[in-house]
């Protein structure tokens, strides 16, 4: 007489390690697909802000004769210490005489070195030197072409670790030509998702 046959119900302990590795693998692509999307979303703002600062340095070359500067003179005094030098000299040049940053809002700015001068050198109502952040809170670093050759220290954050990291940044040359990019206007770069200057994710206003 044959056996009566039961049905199985419920999962062994293999399938059910089988199924949660499944979803795990799962969970690591979304959150990998996530990760590189809010990545790609960060590149585009950062490269748009570059533009949007280009168009005022355009601004303010068509009211002055010139693009920003990125050097302090005797007429600004010294600066007050060696980091972030060029973007800090262009905010004070976007923001007096009554400019008002030629389109460029002063809540994009901040003062990561916490450097200050004896008097006020902006319109703006502090003697604070501001930096333009790109997209990941870095400071923007900014030549005008007569600054070209000079090398600036600029202060970021390394986004992996967290830690502020001090770099050494020089203006860009085209590998081919040996000119610098923009060699009659001015750079700006920005060091990209990973917070560190002079890699491969630096972002420029320029093609390279």
């Amino acid at each position: 007489m044959r056996a009566p046959h039961h049905s199985r119900s419920g999962f062994t302990l293999i399938e059910m390690i089988a199924v949660l590795l499944i979803l795990s693998i799962l969970a690591g692509v979304f959150l990998m697909n996530i990760g590189t999307t809010q990545e790609i979303v960060e590149v585009r703002l950062a490269r748009t802000q570059l533009e949007q600062i280009a168009v005022a340095a355009a601004e303010y070359e068509i009211e002055e004769g010139d693009y920003p500067p990125s050097n302090f003179d005797t007429d600004t005094g010294p600066a007050p210490n060696a980091i972030n030098v060029g973007i800090e000299r262009m905010v004070v040049a976007l923001w007096t005489d009554g400019l008002e940053g030629c389109g460029i809002s002063p809540d994009d700015l901040d003062n990561l070195d916490g450097d200050r001068t004896a008097k006020r050198l902006s319109d703006l109502p502090t003697t604070d030197m501001f930096e333009l952040l790109d997209a990941w809170g870095n400071p923007i670093a900014y030549f005008h072409h007569t600054d070209y050759e000079r090398e600036d220290i600029y202060q970021t954050f390394d986004t992996l670790t967290g830690e502020r990291e001090d770099t050494k940044v020089r203006a860009l040359k085209n590998k081919k030509t040996q000119l610098y990019f923009e060699h009659r206007k001015f750079q700006l770069i920005s060091a990209g998702p990973d917070g560190l200057f002079n890699t491969e994710d630096d972002i420029t206003n320029f093609k390279r």
